[in-house]
């Protein structure tokens, strides 16, 4: 082989291995505190993300570590900030007084299902009244289920609430449950089903989907079928990292999060909330009581003064709360 074929193919070949690796996709570290085998893992999450790398043609990958195992729950917004992470979800409760404006969303006996919170909870960061997410790309910030009440003991009444110990994830939930004489109890979720073994509490208010992603349905046999609110939730990528993507992914990623992701989230997992109340209601061992009407709404003038208190230590809480509340309707008048 003479010189000038030796150096052609020594070019060609750095030119093919440097196209090959443009080629390979660009990996994000997901985060995922739900285990690998929950609805949240293989269904929600892992559908939405596949549809993302289709539509980047293959040049972005979301890989997930499920189960905590790469960063604890309460720890997961710094993660991402810090870049020990590149995305990941969480929940802002587990971090108190971080993001007082989202607490909102935990006002019970208001926002009637997933969409209808979610919806309000973009609503106040579209609007830039959501603070405390500047250092991080925000994919979306949507509603958990609707809260529930789900006891150890007979809980046929929110009057059978007093007196026991309830995990409450957020400050506005446990207020809530100060007025009906309960104590609540701040606790990460992996950690409830524990508590509940050991009868540190007598119940949790959750979703459906997480009495069965955390394991509490082994213990809780009593519910409560009444909007206990919602908990926040956030889906965010580190900045760093998102700006560094090409700009055809970044708009894959762009339109894929925000309202569109809202939708698809409350669909798929209030439609998983909706099948497993069904399954909780078909069990013989298990009791759901669904409060009137006029309970519900007696229950909402005694928490008048929670939502004023909460409005006037918040900057800007009652344009918060009249912003949340009038997103929430208008969702009501689309259907």
């Amino acid at each position: 082989m003479g010189i000038k074929s030796l150096i052609f193919g020594l070019a060609f070949a750095l030119i093919s291995s440097s196209a090959l690796a443009n080629e390979r996709p660009i990996t994000l570290r997901f985060s995922n505190i739900a285990g690998p085998t929950a609805f949240m893992t293989t269904d929600l999450f892992a559908n939405y993300f596949k549809e993302i790398e289709e539509r980047t043609n293959g040049k972005l990958k979301i890989k997930m570590y499920s189960g905590g195992t790469l960063v604890n729950a309460k720890d997961t917004f710094s993660a991402v900030q810090n870049g020990l992470v590149d995305m990941a979800w969480g929940v802002t409760s587990y971090t108190p007084g971080r993001f007082p404006e989202t607490e909102v969303v935990e006002v019970p006996f208001y926002a009637n299902n997933i969409y209808e919170a979610s919806s309000g909870l973009w609503s106040l960061y579209e609007k830039n009244l959501l603070k405390g997410f500047d250092d991080v790309y925000v994919f979306a910030i949507v509603s958990s289920g609707i809260l529930r009440a789900h006891s150890t003991k007979p809980l046929k009444s929110f009057a059978d609430l007093s007196g026991n110990r309830y995990r409450a994830a957020g400050p506005l939930v446990a207020k809530a449950l100060k007025i009906l004489d309960a104590d609540p109890v701040a606790l990460p979720v992996p950690s409830i089903a524990e508590n509940l073994s050991k009868n540190v509490l007598t119940g949790s208010i959750n979703d459906w989907n997480a009495v069965f992603t955390w394991g509490l349905a082994d213990y809780v046999k009593w519910h409560l079928d009444a909007s206990f609110g919602s908990s926040p939730v956030f889906i965010t990528i580190n900045k760093r990292k998102y700006e560094a993507l090409p700009e055809d992914v970044r708009q894959v990623l762009n339109e894929m999060g925000g309202r569109n992701f809202i939708r698809y989230w409350s669909d798929s997992l209030g439609g998983e909330n909706i099948r497993l109340r069904e399954k909780v209601a078909s069990s013989a061992q298990d009791v759901i009581t669904v409060p009137s009407e006029e309970e519900v709404m007696l229950l909402r003038t005694r928490l008048d003064p929670v939502i004023d208190e909460w409005a006037e230590t918040v900057p800007k809480g009652q344009l918060i709360w009249s912003t949340y509340l009038e997103a929430i309707e208008a969702v009501r008048k689309q259907k």
